[in-house]
């Protein structure tokens, strides 16, 4: 056991409480997590985020509320299971069904371009979500931009080692919208632990109460995105809620829906049978082909405050969840042009010791490994935090995700492997006019959807009525007849 990171997380906490203005006291903390990253030989440099001088202007004055608004997202319990058919009658108007029916799950196919060495896809300007929990509409909607470029522009994205050759403002659609579009998560888990309770309630709420992403791609697809113009985002209303602010009444004339949610598994969730180079090359591929990705992570204590480098948590402490936008990755010779003063230019690999695997998964006191390539990541705290706005992550090895198959273990929650992925999908929009009469018999019933989970995670063409067509029946098609039977009852 490391006792350097002992010692800092009782540092860290001690700084809690310290009486400081918000830089005096970001830049207590900063200096204490800079001898720890010297201490440990870590490849990154911290500082005080220059970002920091407008919310001071602002009247931000409490760097500890301010860092629980800018690490926002909440951990999401999914009910689990394909729905059941003794509760047909219920499920049938069941809403997190409908939200299932947005989704695609997404397999590597093997046959989609992937370059080799680094690239980076083209994604809108770093953005800064203020004094609000909204790093979860932040990275939606950088997203959305971003499969848009993709998907409908065909731009195309390339190598580089700096991420900002590759922004592109041909859109600027409203982070404001659609957080006031949040979940209300106290309904929302209540009834998924009710007993008495068959189906989950999506309700919607305008609290600045932290997010999930699952959801608010679900509302890219419900609601869709106005311009910015339309409703413009407010950095630092100081209000506990996200107001409704249209500046106009045509606002609606500019919406642009997405018309499904692309989902890969986290990392967490497949490793158990999937192998490492499918797993990553499945990541890449939808990165390259679909658009910058959706993804998040539980945040260190230390990481507010990197400013270059490759990120390595010097603690295992953590302060909150974030989302943010996966935008492409580096090779070593990437890395080397990114950090030439950081990254020995004889390097082969970055040597990573990792805390949370060493206290939290194995309490080993030494485990490490080698990364050969990394993650470029886009924040929502303005181009005045980090890396011009950005950050790098070591991309999981196949060393470790072996050795974490081979333990039964997850993967560490500060890496972005762990959570799922999204990316929002354009298509030509489609009809709920699906036949879902499977015997025939004039009506749709329970006995239709009885057939069709007698035929689930088969490769049945007859019961495959997900959009698009996948090829298998799961629960996206369970979801999907739902969706049919509701409009046909409407």
């Amino acid at each position: 056991m490391r006792k350097t990171l002992i010692i800092l997380a009782l540092v860290l906490l001690a700084c809690a409480s310290f009486a400081g203005t918000l830089l005096e006291t970001a830049a207590v903390r900063s200096a204490e997590v800079e001898r720890a990253i010297s201490e440990l030989g870590l490849p990154w440099r911290a500082g005080v985020p220059a970002i920091l001088k407008e919310y001071a202007a602002n009247g931000v004055s409490d760097l500890d509320s301010l860092i629980d608004k800018w690490n926002g997202t909440l951990e999401l319990l999914e009910p689990i299971g394909a729905p059941d058919a003794q509760d047909f009658e219920v499920q049938a108007t069941t809403r997190y069904n409908q939200l299932l029916s947005a989704m695609v799950n997404y397999d590597y196919c093997g046959d989609l371009f992937v370059p080799e060495g680094g690239f980076i896809q083209v994604h809108p300007t770093v953005r800064n979500q203020g004094a609000h929990g909204t790093c979860w509409a932040f990275a939606t909607v950088a997203s959305f931009e971003s499969a848009l470029l993709v998907q409908e522009d065909r731009l195309p994205g390339g190598w580089s080692y700096a991420p900002w050759e590759y922004q592109y403002d041909l859109y600027n659609l409203s982070e404001q919208f659609l957080a006031f579009h949040n979940v209300d998560d106290d309904i929302y888990i209540n009834s998924l632990r009710d007993p008495l309770q068959s189906d989950v309630i999506i309700q919607d709420s305008n609290e600045d109460t932290g997010g999930w992403p699952i959801f608010s791609t679900y509302n890219c697809v419900r609601y869709g995105l106005p311009l910015d113009s339309d409703f413009p985002y407010i950095k630092y209303d100081r209000k506990n809620w996200i107001v409704w602010n249209p500046t106009n009444n045509y606002w609606e004339d500019n919406i642009i829906r997405s018309t499904k949610t692309i989902r890969i598994y986290g990392g967490s969730t497949l490793m158990s049978f999937l192998p490492y180079d499918e797993y990553v090359m499945a990541i890449k591929e939808l990165l390259v082909n679909y658009g910058a990705l959706i993804t998040s992570f539980e945040v260190p204590v230390d990481f507010s405050y990197y400013k270059e480098g490759v990120y390595v948590p010097s603690t295992a402490t953590i302060r909150g969840g974030h989302a943010v936008t996966l935008v492409g990755w580096l090779d070593m010779d990437g890395l080397k042009a990114a950090f030439p003063d950081l990254i020995n230019p004889q390097a082969t690999s970055i040597t990573i010791e990792d805390p949370f695997i060493e206290e939290q998964l194995f309490d080993l006191d030494e485990y490490k490994w080698e990364a050969t390539e990394f993650w470029v990541i886009k924040n929502s705290w303005s181009e005045d935090w980090g890396w011009k706005g950005y950050y790098v992550v070591p991309m999981i090895s196949e060393e470790l995700y072996n050795f974490l198959i081979e333990e039964f273990y997850a993967l560490p929650k500060w890496m972005i492997e762990c959570d799922d992925m999204y990316v929002p999908l354009f298509e030509e929009s489609y009809e709920t006019s699906e036949d879902i009469d499977f015997n025939g018999d004039g009506i749709v019933d329970r006995a239709d959807f009885e057939l069709l989970l007698a035929n689930m995670f088969t490769t049945s063409e007859k019961y495959d009525i997900s959009i698009p067509k996948d090829g298998r029946v799961d629960q996206e098609d369970a979801s999907r007849f739902f969706v049919i039977f509701n409009s046909m009852l409407d």
